[in-house]
């Protein structure tokens, strides 16, 4: 069994592992074995799959776990796996279509990029619909940041507010959350909280300079790594900021990469970072 971090451990015990067996099949050892799923059913973001097996279905699922109050047993649902997204699906949430043309694209771009090991990777650019959506839930208009889990192709949501809160604190500053040892500025956790993908820059520990873009995940609950294509096309044309005159890249974008990499750049020395 993994050495899990106790913060893990102990919240993982709120679990009726006897139950989870016998209704999913999924035994205690499945979980505890994969650090990666034992830190997502800890801190209730949905899990990447795994195999279990009930009276109807048997196959991969994912899991996640709700609590229920102090002192009570956290309750276990388990996720099944949907179709992969299409241009021509209507997209749901809370049983309620997603009406935002520049939402939906967002969420099912697909796009290729070269990962930490230099092999091509291909797959859904952001999985993160890039700006907030406004349904109805228990009554009240809402506003949600809408993700696709990428292992189960479901469309799920999380509360602006609560994006907010994790994020910001009660005067709207940054909580002083980050990613790869680079601190979030008030300015950038409250565009993260609007669900937009912003550029961040600093310094692995070999000296060597990084510049990557992140957005927020309502399926994993945090600040990932992403790909969309304005950063790509900023990317080819040289992150020296010198753009070739064809390609057409927003002046915005431009300035936002732009301060990130100069802001890296006065704090990458003072930072160690590790990117993978």
């Amino acid at each position: 069994m993994e050495n899990l971090p106790n913060d893990v451990q102990n919240r993982l015990n709120n679990i009726n592992w006897d139950h989870l067996k016998d209704k999913y099949g999924i035994a205690k050892e499945t979980i505890m074995n994969n650090p990666t799923v034992a830190a997502q059913l800890a801190y209730g973001q949905m899990t990447d799959l795994v195999y279990g097996s009930t009276k109807e279905l048997t196959g991969f699922f994912s899991l996640r776990a709700f609590p229920q109050g102090e002192g009570k047993e956290w309750a276990v649902k388990l996720i099944t796996m949907e179709k992969a997204k299409t241009p021509n699906d209507t997209l749901y949430l809370y049983n309620q279509p997603i009406t935002s043309q520049k939402v939906k694209e967002a969420l099912i771009e697909r796009t290729s990029w070269e990962d930490n090991s230099g092999n091509t990777r291909k797959g859904l650019a952001n999985a993160n619909g890039g700006r907030p959506i406004t349904i109805e839930v228990d009554g009240r208009r809402q506003e949600f940041l809408v993700s696709i889990h990428q292992p189960t192709n479901r469309v799920v949501g999380m509360p602006v507010e609560q994006v907010r809160a994790m994020l910001l604190d009660d005067k709207g500053h940054s909580r002083g959350k980050g990613i790869y040892g680079v601190t979030f500025t008030d300015e950038q956790a409250k565009a993260l909280a609007e669900g937009k993908a912003i550029a961040i820059s600093g310094m692995k520990r070999d000296g060597e300079r990084f510049t990557c873009c992140v957005q927020f995940d309502a399926a994993q609950r945090q600040v990932v790594t992403c790909h969309p294509t304005w950063f790509k096309e900023a990317q080819k044309a040289g992150l020296d900021m010198k753009y070739s005159k064809e390609l057409k890249v927003d002046p915005q974008v431009k300035q936002q990469v732009e301060n990130s990499m100069k802001e890296g750049q006065k704090k990458g020395r003072k930072q160690s970072v590790k990117v993978g």
